[in-house]
């Protein structure tokens, strides 16, 4: 299906999932609604008309131009912060690809081929690779502990995605998915995610007694929550002094984000 807006003609797509939230997303010139299949359908109707509705008016008045959603990536000189330790990625010509860490952990040094016709786009990956690797016992120990403290759960399998409509999953046989992009954030704000999914060991819905049980764990995890749908996509920053300023600069351009194009399961 096609739509026209301010003379522009876009590829309409409305698909099913089996994701817990709703969202829009638009890549060029295509816009997509997607609802998860085990809504009702009235809820369905509802919250993908209200979806393509908003992302229609975004569009028309210049808010929203997709720019935001894209997978992370990483540059030469990029200087990071990762779950409370600085990182710099550094890209040198070589004749293949490999990556090693040097300087103790503190800088990322990936080696490319210049002769591969995308060789930052494959650089990055590996860098992106090489920094999962280097967290992922530490996010274990991290989830591990939470979980011994306050849930007691079986954790079959933790992983860590490139996500671009949601922050962590809970499957049922108790394996974690978490987005790449909470490591950069502050931990605060990593360790609320953990909970949230920890907390769907037990509940899988988003229901009183699931966020009774995040509370007795995280009194403030409303504050952590606003902070992370008004912030998150924004992660991670090259440098990390201009956070702040950015966030706010963008909010006076006026340009909606991901989040603002998310509906969270409300059963």
């Amino acid at each position: 299906m096609e739509i026209e807006i301010n003379g522009k003609r876009f590829t309409l797509i409305r698909e099913a999932s089996r994701n817990r939230n709703a969202w829009a997303r638009l890549r060029e010139d295509i816009l997509t609604i997607t609802i998860p299949s085990r809504w009702p359908e009235p809820e369905k109707r509802r919250i993908g008309d209200e979806l393509l509705a908003k992302a229609m008016k975004a569009i028309e008045k210049g808010r929203w131009t997709g720019v935001s959603a894209k997978k992370v990536g990483f540059s030469h000189g990029q200087k990071l912060e990762l779950m409370g330790r600085a990182l710099e990625i550094e890209f040198v010509s070589a004749g293949r690809f490999r990556a090693k860490m040097t300087d103790g952990g503190s800088r990322l040094v990936v080696m490319m081929d210049e002769s591969h016709p995308k060789k930052h786009e494959k650089a990055s990956a590996i860098a992106k690779g090489c920094i999962i690797g280097m967290l992922m016992p530490e996010l274990k120990e991290r989830i591990g502990r939470i979980n011994d403290t306050h849930f007691k759960a079986r954790v079959r399998r933790i992983t860590i995605r490139d996500n671009l409509s949601r922050w962590g999953s809970c499957s049922r046989d108790g394996s974690i998915s978490l987005n790449l992009r909470l490591l950069f954030m502050p931990q605060t704000i990593l360790d609320y995610v953990i909970v949230h999914e920890l907390a769907h060991t037990r509940y899988r819905s988003h229901g009183p007694r699931f966020w009774a049980l995040v509370g007795s764990v995280m009194p403030d995890h409303k504050e952590r929550r606003k902070w992370l749908r008004d912030n998150g996509w924004d992660y991670p920053k090259d440098d990390m002094s201009l956070v702040g300023k950015e966030i706010i600069d963008a909010k006076k351009e006026g340009q909606l984000k991901i989040a603002d194009f998310i509906y969270e399961e409300p059963y």
